[in-house]
């Protein structure tokens, strides 16, 4: 039953992180779009809640895609971190934040043909918001790993 019970909790915990992600995305987004040398899309992108609210589909995309790409890598982490009873949040936050730049670099088209400062931001407000989205899963669940013992 405890098995059980932290499986559930697991799972838990990544979904919340998955919407973490894309909150501190929209905010990071959001805040960056006021620099001067911003493109227009970043303006875009800072209001998307709104479009998500207005468009289910969009948002239920975009979780679903983020699932998609996250699920394998980030269920190696947890099963390594819960049989070795690993709690720092470090173990969550960097690969996490690691994953969410990777994935940003390989499906940007921005990347094709190397970075410039625009696509260099992009990656770094990718990788802080994986990083908030590994912390929200060690606050919930990764601080306890391995109590299913």
């Amino acid at each position: 039953m405890r098995v059980l019970w932290r499986i559930v909790v697991v799972i838990t915990a990544y979904f919340c992180g998955v919407i973490g992600l894309f909150v501190v995305l929209t905010i990071l987004f959001g805040l960056a779009s006021f620099a001067s040398f911003a493109p227009v899309y970043w303006t875009l992108t800072g209001v998307s809640p709104a479009i998500v609210a207005g468009a289910p589909a969009v948002g239920l995309f975009l979780v679903a895609m983020a699932i998609v790409l996250s699920a394998m890598p980030i269920l190696l982490i947890v099963v390594l971190a819960e049989t070795l009873a690993w709690r720092s949040m470090s173990v969550y936050a960097i690969p996490a934040a690691l994953l969410s730049a990777g994935i940003y670099w390989e499906l940007s088209p921005r990347t094709i043909g190397g970075l410039d400062l625009i696509g260099s931001i992009e990656v770094a407000l990718f990788a802080v918001s994986g990083a908030f989205a590994g912390s929200i899963y060690w606050a919930i669940a990764g601080r306890r790993a391995g109590s299913w013992r």
